[in-house]
């Protein structure tokens, strides 16, 4: 599939972020996962299963078409991670699969996301780039019952530029603009 460069905006003032998503054949794989949570647990929908790389918030049109201008003029570089730590982050309450950054070329990728974010007038990130999956939401602890979680190897073709949408059925991520990811 070719990427889609062009920004689609919806209107009005949204909340974003920057990501990737899985592979078919992974997001089949991690639904079975989902499948197997335990109550008490809200897991993810499937097809929001995502990468998140840089979380922007609440964004004019004119800032997201500024960020994904320069990103459309870098070279932005394919990468590989692996998912294969199981982690429960009480203060947003999310249970996820992480990994450590290993590939040189995602440490690239994020500061080129970085620096267009600053040049579009994005304040600083908060927290320094923790690759991970969130799996599920209302996780105050480790679940008692054990999971499992197989690891998963992530290597994307695309960036994306998602708008988080709440509703009432819950949220949904709309992708608004898609970039290649190109051998260095």
């Amino acid at each position: 599939m070719l990427a889609d460069q062009t920004l689609h905006w919806p209107g009005g003032d949204c909340r974003l972020f920057v990501g990737v998503a899985l592979n078919p054949a992974q997001q089949q794989q991690m639904a079975a996962v989902l499948a197997t949570l335990p109550a008490g647990l809200k897991p993810v929908p499937a097809e929001n299963l995502h990468l998140t790389l840089r979380f922007l918030g609440q964004s004019s049109e004119t800032q997201a078409r500024a960020l994904w201008a320069q990103l459309r003029a870098t070279s932005l570089p394919v990468f590989s991670v692996r998912l294969e730590q199981l982690l429960c982050w009480p203060g947003p309450k999310v249970l996820c699969l992480a990994g450590e950054i290993t590939d040189p070329a995602l440490r690239d990728l994020d500061a080129s996301i970085s620096q267009a974010a600053a040049s579009a007038g994005y304040p600083l990130s908060q927290h320094p780039l923790h690759p991970h999956l969130t799996l599920a939401r209302g996780a105050k602890q480790f679940p008692q019952s054990p999971v499992t979680v197989p690891a998963l190897q992530v290597q994307p073709t695309e960036l994306h530029l998602y708008q988080s949408v709440s509703t009432p059925a819950g949220v949904r991520y709309p992708i608004l603009a898609s970039l290649p990811l190109v051998m260095a």
